[in-house]
Formats: structure tokens, sequence, C-alpha cells
């Protein structure tokens, strides 16, 4: 590492690890796939799907009138064509969604200075915050910005809001060294 940090207190953890384009990529599939984006979602495809219907039921009663209007032909049939297009539509869209947050984040960081995201880095816990070192960046965050930690099978995420995180890969990594991590970040966060 070219660039050091000299904290004031000693480090509670250390970790070098190595984040790859897998890593970040399962970073914002796990933010971008959470239980809140998922409800999110729901909400809104209840909503399309009740707008949706009110157009269908009220388009068929404009056209035929109330003397014309047949309950079964004007009203239920719609409401189960609505319903099959939208049991093949909502899983179609979590797919699309998935694959755009993918091709976005490919896209961002061809463009970004790759070193900044990927690469070598440097995590050092302190009394004061943690420190993230990069062959060509340095960023320290203090333990007011940290919200918490969250835990994938292969990444520990140290987060930084709802959408931002320290990635941390576990390949690689001892426990002891992760332990020490969870324990400094769990020591210093919010319970919630």
């Amino acid at each position: 590492m070219t660039a050091t940090y000299h904290p004031a207190t000693p480090p509670l953890a250390v970790l070098e690890v190595d984040v790859t384009l897998p890593d970040i990529e399962a970073f914002n599939l796990h933010v971008g796939f959470s239980p809140r984006m998922r409800a999110r979602w729901r909400r809104q495809f209840v909503l399309l799907y009740a707008v949706l219907a009110s157009i269908l039921v009220g388009w068929n009663w404009l056209a035929f009138g109330a003397a014309r209007f047949e309950p079964f032909q004007h009203l239920v049939a719609p409401l189960l064509i609505l319903a099959a297009l939208g049991i093949v539509f909502t899983p179609v869209s979590y797919a699309l969604h998935r694959w755009n947050l993918r091709r976005t984040l490919r896209v961002m960081l061809g463009r970004s200075p790759r070193d900044d995201f990927l690469g070598r880095k440097r995590i050092e816990a302190t009394a004061e915050g943690i420190a993230v070192i990069g062959t060509a960046s340095r960023g320290f965050y203090g333990w007011a910005a940290v919200t918490g930690l969250q835990e994938t099978p292969e990444l520990l995420l140290v987060m930084l809001g709802d959408a931002m995180a320290i990635v941390v890969p576990k390949r690689g990594q001892a426990d002891p060294a992760l332990d020490a991590l969870r324990v400094a970040v769990r020591r210093h966060t919010p319970v919630t």
C-alpha cells in the first residue's frame, strides 16, 4: 500500500482485502433486492394493478352503459386477463431490474476511476471510525456515519446509510479479523 493512515489510537481491526467487480455487483444486488425495496415494489405493483383494473372496469362501464354491462364479460374477464398479465409481468420486471443494476454498475465503473472502488484496500477500524485506504484513494468514516452491519455469504457490509457501504469481501480473511470488525462496528453503532 502506498497510502498510510495513522490513527490516534491503535486499530481495533485491520483487514487487507481485494475488492472485485463481482463484490460490488453483489452489494448492489443486495441493496437493490433488500426487503425494504421489495416491499416498496409490491406497493407500487398493487397500486399499478389497482389503477389498471379501475380503468378497465370504468372504460367498459362507459362504453356499454349500465343497461348493457354484463358482470362476467365486462368485469370478471378483464380482471382475469389483467391478473394473468400481472403474473407474467412482475417476475419479468424483477429480472429486468437485476439486469439493469448490473449494466448500470458496469457503465459507471467503466467511466470513473476503477481504483476508487476496486482493488487492494486496507480497512482499519479504530475508536474514531473506519479508514479505507487504497492505492489511489483514502477515506475515513467516523462512527456517526456508520448506520449498521449487514452480511451476505460472501460479504461483510459496513453500512453508511441505506444504499452505501464499505464492502469487505470475506474470502481470504481470517475469522478473528472479521469478528474483530463485527465487534468494533456493533460496539459503535446504535442498535436498531
